[in-house]
C-alpha cells in the first residue's frame, strides 16, 4: 500500500480501498482505545509518563500518544479528516466519470 504524497502534497493513497483500509485501521485504533478506557483506566498509561505499579499493575497498557497525535495531526498523511477529504473527492470523481 504505497503512499504517494509527503505531508501535506497531494493525495495520501491512489485508490479508494486504500483510504478505506487507513480509515479502518485508525477506527479500530480509536474503537480499541476508548474501550480500555471506559472498561479498565487504571491499567492504562501514557507512552513517557510515570507509572505507578502499585496502581497500574505490573503490566500497564501503553499508550503512544504520537501515534494517536498522527491521527489528528494536519500535516500527517494519517490525519483521519485529511484521509476523508481525499476519500470522498475520490470517491466523487469515481462516480463522475
Amino acid at each position: 500500500m504505497a503512499m504517494t504524497a509527503s505531508s501535506g502534497e497531494g493525495t495520501v493513497f491512489t485508490e479508494t480501498r486504500q483510504y478505506e483500509q487507513a480509515l479502518m485501521r485508525a477506527g479500530r485504533r480509536l474503537q480499541s482505545l476508548g474501550q480500555l478506557l471506559e472498561q479498565d483506566p487504571t491499567r492504562v498509561v501514557a507512552k513517557g509518563y510515570p507509572i505507578k505499579p502499585e496502581i497500574t499493575g505490573a503490566r500497564p497498557l501503553e499508550v503512544d500518544l504520537d501515534e494517536l497525535r498522527g491521527f489528528f495531526d494536519p500535516d500527517s498523511t494519517h490525519n483521519v479528516g485529511r484521509l476523508l477529504a481525499e476519500y470522498q473527492s475520490l470517491l466523487a470523481s469515481e462516480r463522475s466519470s
